[in-house]
């Protein structure tokens, strides 16, 4: 199969996150991760077997079957970790551009040399910098090293969950400082499933108030798919 995909799901719905809130998006879930976090809200999407393959032709067809429906305003290429099949995105990314509709990566942000094939054609990459209480391991020079690539194309995601310590928090934002201060900073609680709970509205406003005084754009945006109701 030539430049060929294994995908989970392909479907339309409104950005429920970050930066893009609101805006209709082609979700593109493809299949495999290389991490394992305890908020992760799509763990079937977390093995490299999951779904079926597609061909680059099939999935044009299904995103240009999408488009005709109703205007999109960017290709959300999900996972998992799109970045493990980071070979076959550059040509897809560029024929989705070629349509006037915007591609926006979600990543882990470990995968720099594979960020590295499709940063041309990112026209934003939302980044879910992963808090060593989340995630279970450290990956801050991983983050750091991956920022440091394009960061005017870039943002930052984070999950605060009821673990998330002030000593990471720190950590953070001596980051973000070093990769860019410019780059936003999204704050999003967790949306409580599988045991893992959001941090109470209190410290929620804690690490605003800490990221806000030392970031230039810091926002605090829940997911709101479960509140509309909405894949």
């Amino acid at each position: 199969m030539k430049a060929g995909v294994r995908l989970i799901e392909v479907f339309s719905s409104l950005q429920g996150e970050g930066l893009w809130l609101g805006q209709r998006h082609a979700f593109v879930r493809l299949a495999g991760c290389n991490l394992s976090c305890r908020y992760c809200d799509t763990p079937r999407s977390r093995e490299a077997s999951a779904g079926r393959s597609w061909s680059a032709a099939e999935l044009k067809a299904e995103l240009s079957r999408l488009f005709k429906g109703k205007k999109h305003d960017a290709v959300a290429w999900t996972g998992g970790e799109p970045l493990l099949q980071a070979a076959a995105l550059p040509a897809l990314m560029r024929w989705a551009q070629g349509r006037g509709v915007k591609n926006l990566l979600e990543t882990n942000g470990t995968m720099v040399e594979a960020f590295r094939l499709v940063e041309p054609y990112v026209d934003l990459a939302s980044v879910d910098i992963k808090l060593p209480s989340a995630a279970g391991q450290e990956l801050w020079s991983e983050h750091l090293e991956f920022l440091r690539v394009a960061p005017k194309k870039s943002c930052v995601k984070v999950v605060l969950t009821a673990r998330t310590t002030k000593a990471e928090w720190r950590t953070l934002i001596r980051l973000m400082q070093e990769a860019g201060p410019d780059i936003p900073l999204v704050l999003q609680p967790a949306t409580p499933r599988g045991g893992e709970q959001p941090p109470k509205p209190e410290a929620a406003l804690f690490f605003l108030r800490q990221a806000s005084a030392l970031l230039k754009d810091v926002r605090l945006i829940p997911q709101w798919h479960p509140v509309w109701g909405l894949k």
